[in-house]
């Protein structure tokens, strides 16, 4: 909604700007710290710069699952763009995108928004869940990510976190009623980005990856 005053086109539907503002970083803050708060109880992965890993596998990770995850993404992005016939298959030309600015502004929004919504907020959540049919209940702690370390307390069962992720995706995938299948797979791809690379490569993976496609 922010980041819409830079790209629409018609801003007399839109709310002032600082309301805008305000509502914005409310709900942000909101999200995170609900999502913060439960992977720690869960210790499941959400930030990589609050792991335990080196600084060079943090490196790794980030090439592989944020670079090299958009550079995939952007790849068959291209091969889907290039191949559609309407004009709906291209949600940059309902905003009239014709400057490298919004083009920025608009992937930037989605990039940061959905990926704090679907990955960061819905899996953790997802996996909160089911959980509880297990008698798990949220206890609030702060601590390093393991990142596949055994740590200390109940972890979930790695299928009920897969379960999370593919869930997420479909959730995502509905969310873009243009090309839904095609969203879908991509939000499998960002939650494998995630889950190994936290929510820097996934937000990095999910710009780069529609930059010039979406």
């Amino acid at each position: 909604m922010v980041l819409d005053w830079g790209v629409r086109p018609n801003r007399a539907e839109l709310p002032v700007l600082p309301l805008a503002l305000a509502v914005f970083f409310v709900a942000f803050a909101i999200m995170v710290g609900s999502a913060v708060w439960l992977v720690s109880s869960l210790q499941l992965p959400s930030f990589l710069l609050l792991s335990e890993l080196s600084r060079r596998q943090r490196w790794l990770r980030y090439l592989i699952y944020g670079i090299g995850g958009g550079l995939l993404i952007y790849l068959t992005n291209s091969a889907l763009y290039l191949t559609a016939e309407s004009a709906e298959f291209r949600p940059a030309q309902v905003y009239n995108l014709d400057n490298e600015l919004k083009v920025f502004t608009l992937s930037a929004r989605a990039a940061l928004a959905e990926e704090t919504m679907y990955r960061l907020f819905a899996i953790p959540f997802l996996v909160s869940v089911g959980m509880r049919f297990y008698g798990w209940r949220p206890r609030f702690r702060f601590k390093p990510l393991s990142w596949g370390v055994p740590a200390e307390g109940v972890r979930p069962p790695q299928m009920m976190v897969l379960a999370a992720m593919l869930v997420s995706a479909l959730l995502f995938g509905m969310a873009h009623n243009n090309k839904p299948v095609a969203a879908s797979m991509f939000g499998l791809l960002l939650g494998v980005s995630f889950l190994r690379g936290g929510w820097e490569s996934c937000v990095t993976a999910h710009f780069w990856g529609t930059t010039y496609c979406s």
